[in-house]
Parts: C-alpha cells; structure tokens; sequence
C-alpha cells in the first residue's frame, strides 16, 4: 500500500521528518554528525520505552511518570497498593556485540552474510548478548555459532547507541584461531574471508544493486572496524 503524501512511512517507529520529508533513522546515520546521531537515538530509545510501558507488568494498570529526580524518565504503576509503585521501571536496551575477526597476521577480514539481505551485502559476526554471559563470551559464541570458527580473547574497540529500536552495539576484533568456516545456515548462509584488495573496491549498502562486494555505510560501528582494518581510520569513537 502506498503512503498518502506528507504521511510517515510505516517504520514502526524508525522514521524522522527531515528536510520536509520523512526518512528513516538508518538513513540519517551518515548525514548527521555522531552527537546528533547520539541525540536522535536517544529520543528513539525513549519513545520505545513509554510505548512498551505504557502499563504495569505486574498488575495491568496504567503507568505514570515516576518521582526520580536523578533520572526523570523513570515510570511507576499508578496503582498505589501495587508493588510496581514504589519499585520503579528505567529505560532498558538490548546489547549486541560486532566481530571483526581476522587471520593471516591480520591479512584477511571474516565478512557474513545474512540470509535477509540482498546476495552483495556483507558485514561483520554480530549478535545480542544472553543473560549472564560476559561480552567476551558472547564474540566467541556468536562467532562459533554463526560460522564454526573459533577466536582468540576478543579485545574491546568502541560502542554505538543503535536506536533499532534500543539497541548498544559493542565493538570487537579478535583473532581466527581454529576451524573452517561453516555457516549455520539459519541466519547466516555465508561468510568468507575477504582481503583488504577487495574491500577496498566495494561499494557501501546504499549503492545501486550489482554483484560487487556491499558493506555498511560509514558513521556505523561496523565500518568503522572494518576501515581501522584497512588502515582507512581508527576504530574507537562511542558515541
């Protein structure tokens, strides 16, 4: 169905009015600087959080803003015999971590493809992190499951706030260390190694459709890790 001029598009939330016109957050990640990137996704994060408690998880009843004066977007239940009133609800996210692995002394960059984008397009392992698992855990087991490779201790290389709706993306290179690669088949259906030649001749996942090689835009963690391996620019910006 075709949108009625001058309406949003039905993003579920990831649209913006910019320039008179609505587009999406993900567009927006190369036209605005990274503080105004940052700003925007908190804003995203917090109307996804008013939308999800809009009523009390342990009774039903509606929520209200709640008296905390060090972080005003708390919500409370606002039934006052409900336990739910005093013990308050704070914004939360989901965080996932990205894997830029390499092998060969660094010579080769692991890239995956994921079985709902178009056949060009490739990115780095990524992956949310489960409940008690650490960081560190979560790069090897992601990459392990996604691609039957194992990886040395990953090391930390920057974060980035990803209003998909609520997202931290955490940033980390670690090194091949066993294995051939395997996809899983489910969500991944390849992955192959890439060398810095190749990467420097593809085109970014907004370029017109071709065979060629397709990574993401710039502004994103994930190609920031894959740049600093390039030897385009450095890794760590959080934003």
């Amino acid at each position: 169905m075709e949108e009625k001029a001058g309406q949003p598009p039905r993003f579920n939330g990831d649209s913006v009015l910019w320039n008179g016109e609505w587009v999406t957050l993900r567009s927006l990640l190369t036209a605005l600087p990274p503080e105004e990137f940052a700003a925007l996704a908190q804003a995203r994060s917090m109307d996804h959080f008013g939308t999800t408690h809009a009523f009390c998880g342990r009774c039903g009843a509606p929520m209200e803003p709640a008296p905390d004066t060090v972080t005003p977007h708390a919500r409370r239940c606002s039934k006052p015999a409900c336990e739910g009133h005093t013990r308050f609800s704070y914004p939360a996210f989901s965080v996932a971590i990205l894997a830029a692995v390499t092998r060969s002394c660094g010579a080769e960059l692991l890239l995956a493809h994921n079985t709902a984008w178009p056949a060009p397009r490739m990115s780095l392992v990524a992956g949310f992190l489960q409940p008690g698992e650490s960081l560190e855990n979560c790069v090897r087991r992601e990459v392990l499951e996604e691609t039957g490779l194992r990886v040395s201790l990953p090391v930390f290389s920057g974060s980035q706030a990803w209003p998909f709706p609520c997202s931290l993306m955490a940033g980390f290179t670690a090194e091949w260390e066993a294995g051939e690669i395997r996809a899983d088949g489910a969500e991944i259906d390849r992955a192959e190694w890439i060398t810095k030649e190749r990467f420097k001749s593809a085109r970014e996942w907004t370029s017109t459709p071709g065979d060629a090689l397709q990574i993401p835009p710039k502004g994103s963690l994930s190609r920031r890790l894959m740049d600093a391996w390039a030897g385009k620019g450095p890794a760590k910006n959080n934003t």
